[in-house]
């Protein structure tokens, strides 16, 4: 990312600085000798922790496992240690590694892989191999430890979608569970975190599981969020210090990091959404908390940091741009994030190595935080949201205004004089569709602020031309071919298709209505002969429906059976309330059978008008509101007539 960072949070300030500030960077390290793999990486993830009271950085590469010595920021950045890994070189994309006491877990996605035990006791001088083996993993995507249940969980490996093993002997890995099974039928999943055996699944493009693994033979389903805004790869998360939010990042280009609301797992749902104000191809990796702020690996964009103290309106405050190549919609740059108990940040770049950050100072919070990234508004019809008016502000008050908002929206703030931490509301609402940019202004005097939100602007869909049969058509065929154009970009927008049988009343007099693809319909039933219908095609859209004319046609007369063995009858009233009658002119010399259908053609009740009668009521106070079939036969001929029950 070259920090193109306008685009929806732009500050102005007179003395106080609202921008985001770049992060200082304390250390880089990048071996140029070690292999790339596909993605051009010779990279992945990267962790740290604490042994003999100093503090270790980790990162896995195409070799194996690097260690650094932290805890003299001022010396210069070399590993003090390797852990070479079962298979090497350019073939492998994905190798992860978690750490435990003074032990690290490393596995890989490709190859003949294998766990890897590493004992770090004796860092900073060395490391060891005390376990390797293929035994329960011989390749999986990534890796997660419950600490206080000394449990390693492996996702998305070969022969399993999830595995626990035991760490209750670090040095000898026993396996408890593997799933899916027939009682757990649990889809692939990617990444995961666990705390006090309850398991945070990210399942890909399955969602979020959450899953209570306490009993590891006996699962428990907490939860599923399977819709959600922003939905993109269900791709890796963090569960916040408190347990009430998930950070959640989808690994797809140009989606949001989510918050989560997880304090009801029944009943999840995202709070708010973030970005990192870039490019429209933007997308995140990993992410961690700590201490209020949330860091992220966001790929192209390298290190994001966000103030969360307030999950509700999570601000970015910090960043470090650790990939120099162009914006595109791949996959390079920022991989993996880590954050040290001293607060200093370690990333991993996927083409650029290991990066080493001194702990965040948050710049002054004079400005203002919507809880959303960029709106879509429908013509005419006010959309929500909220701002939180930042706790630096001088306490004597805030005023915001929305000068400089495009002309095309209009834009209500609840209040206009804040005091500092307030929350408060906005409306808007576009008069025409199209792009448009809200502006949301702030001072107290000495410092100001603007934050820009791009709105979108959508009106209802272009209504569809009707062709065939044109309006006025005469002799149409009982069951016509209706055609038309348009109906939304592509004509790809979903339509339905309406006849009516009454001139003044369109809706009342509806007869048939189905959705329809393309842009051509064939009726699949006859309608009556030497009838004038209506027609219309109705066109879905985001904000609402759009209707075409009304085209009417008339359906031409056939030489059909009009008598049965030359008595004549009437079918009548058509349409029909509570009752209909079939009437002869004559007794009829033999029996009828009289057989009601659906307009789908299903056999709904049979009637039979006996030899020597002349009339047969039937009664349709019971038949749901529709267009249904008659048909009425002797044993040498049928004909059938079609009847609308309205009641």
């Amino acid at each position: 990312m070259k920090q193109r960072v306008l685009a929806l949070f732009l500050c102005t300030p007179f003395f106080a600085l609202c921008q985001p500030t770049q992060a200082t960077l304390l250390g880089h390290w990048n071996d140029e000798s070690i292999p790339q793999a596909f993605f051009a990486n010779p990279y992945h993830d990267v962790w740290g922790t604490v042994i003999n009271d100093k503090e270790v950085g980790i990162i896995t590469s195409t070799l194996g496992v690097h260690f650094f010595d932290l805890s003299n920021a001022e010396d210069a950045l070399e590993p003090v240690a390797f852990a070479p890994a079962t298979v090497q070189g350019n073939a492998i994309g994905h190798r992860d590694v978690k750490t435990y006491l003074h032990y690290a877990y490393a596995v890989a996605d490709e190859g003949a892989s294998t766990l890897q035990v590493i004992d770090m006791s004796n860092l900073p001088e060395s490391v060891e191999v005390v376990y390797e083996s293929d035994e329960f993993i011989r390749t999986t995507h990534n890796i997660f430890i419950d600490e206080d249940n000394a449990r390693l969980y492996a996702v998305g490996g070969s022969g399993f979608n999830l595995r626990i093993l035991s760490l209750d002997n670090p040095e000898q890995p026993e396996l408890l569970a593997s799933y899916p099974t027939a009682s757990v039928p649990l889809p692939y999943i990617h990444d995961c975190y666990v705390r006090d055996n309850i398991a945070y699944l990210n399942a890909g493009p399955a969602g979020f599981i959450v899953m209570d693994m306490t009993d590891p033979a006996s699962p428990e389903l907490l939860g599923t969020m399977t819709e959600y805004p922003e939905q993109g790869y269900n791709h890796s998360g963090w569960l916040s210090e408190d347990g009430q939010y998930y950070y959640l990042a989808d690994e797809t280009h140009g989606r949001d990091i989510k918050i989560v609301d997880v304090s009801d797992l029944s009943d999840m749902k995202v709070v708010a959404t973030f970005d990192a104000k870039s490019f429209p191809g933007q997308i995140p990796h990993n992410v961690y908390p700590k201490d209020g702020l949330l860091f992220v690996s966001y790929y192209y964009d390298g290190l994001q940091v966000y103030d969360i103290s307030n999950p509700l309106f999570p601000r970015r405050v910090a960043y470090y741009d650790t990939y120099d190549g162009p914006d595109v919609e791949f996959f390079a740059g920022a991989w993996g994030v880590f954050v040290l108990p001293s607060g200093r940040a370690l990333i991993s770049d996927m083409n650029n190595g290991f990066y080493f950050f001194e702990a965040i100072d948050l710049p002054p919070y004079t400005s203002v935080t919507p809880n959303i990234t960029g709106i879509n508004a429908c013509v005419g019809a006010a959309r929500n949201f909220s701002i939180e008016v930042g706790t630096d502000f001088l306490a004597s008050g805030v005023t915001l205004s929305t000068e400089g908002s495009s002309e095309s929206l209009v834009v209500e703030l609840a209040v206009t004089d804040a005091s500092p931490g307030d929350i408060v509301d906005v409306s808007v609402s576009g008069i025409e569709p199209g792009d448009a940019t809200l502006v949301i202004n702030a001072t107290d005097g000495v410092a100001e602020s603007r934050v820009e939100i791009a709105v979108h602007v959508i009106g209802l869909p272009a209504p569809a031309t009707l062709q065939a049969p044109s309006d006025g058509r005469e002799d149409v065929r009982l069951n016509p071919l209706f055609f038309w154009t348009g109906a939304g970009p592509g004509g790809l927008l979903p339509k339905r298709i309406q006849i009516s049988a009454d001139a003044d009343d369109f809706e009342a007099g509806i007869i048939y209505e189905t959705a329809v693809s393309g842009n051509s319909f064939t009726l699949p039933f006859e309608l009556d002969e030497g009838t004038t219908y209506y027609w219309r095609i109705v066109t879905s859209g985001e904000c609402g429906d759009s209707f075409s004319l009304v085209f009417s046609f008339t359906t031409e007369t056939t030489t059909s059976i009009s008598e049965i063995g030359g008595n004549s009858f009437r079918l009548y009233p058509n349409p029909v309330n509570a009752s209909v009658r079939l009437s002869f002119a004559h007794p009829i010399e033999q029996e009828l059978q009289v057989e009601w259908f659906s307009a789908s053609g299903q056999r709904l009740k049979t009637q039979q008008m006996s030899a020597q009668a002349h009339e047969l009521a039937m009664d349709t106070g019971r038949l749901p509101e529709g267009l249904y079939l008659v048909r009425i036969s002797t044993q040498q001929q049928a004909v059938s007539r079609r009847v609308l029950v309205r009641h």
